[in-house]
């Protein structure tokens, strides 16, 4: 059996987030992630959700959190422009200013479902945990 080590992990995270801005992008309800294939932005910007552009996240943390031994990656919430599109998940991506070496760090589920608007906003709101959790076992 292996043990992750949480304060490596939060070094790592971080180290990665020092890279560039956390962006989150909404994508298309016809993408399909694919961990062992998308690595980069590159590898999914023609799957972003038709009429949806970035949204750059605020507030960002990583936390260990010690009773679930868990490292959490944490925003603020994110809301769109007023746009017109359909998504039912999104991407954080670390943008460095190249989509070939702005890594993908997570693709997330919507809880809702697929969520359309038609001329408004969109407001993700972050669990109170964080985007995701990566768990030390």
């Amino acid at each position: 059996m292996s043990t992750l080590h949480l304060k490596s992990l939060e070094i790592g995270l971080d180290s990665v987030l020092a890279l560039g801005t956390l962006k989150l992008y909404p994508m298309a309800t016809s993408f399909t992630p694919n961990a062992g294939t998308q690595s980069y932005y590159s590898d999914i910007s023609a799957s972003v959700a038709s009429g949806a552009s970035a949204i750059t996240l605020t507030g960002v943390t990583t936390t260990i959190d010690t009773v679930n031994n868990r490292l959490e990656l944490d925003t603020d919430n994110a809301t769109t422009g007023v746009i017109t599109t359909s998504t039912n998940k999104y991407s954080l991506v670390v943008d460095t200013g190249s989509a070939a070496t702005s890594p993908i760090l997570a693709t997330i589920d919507l809880v809702e479902g697929t969520v359309s608007t038609v001329a408004g906003t969109i407001t993700f709101i972050v669990n109170s945990e964080g985007h995701f959790a990566l768990k030390a076992v």
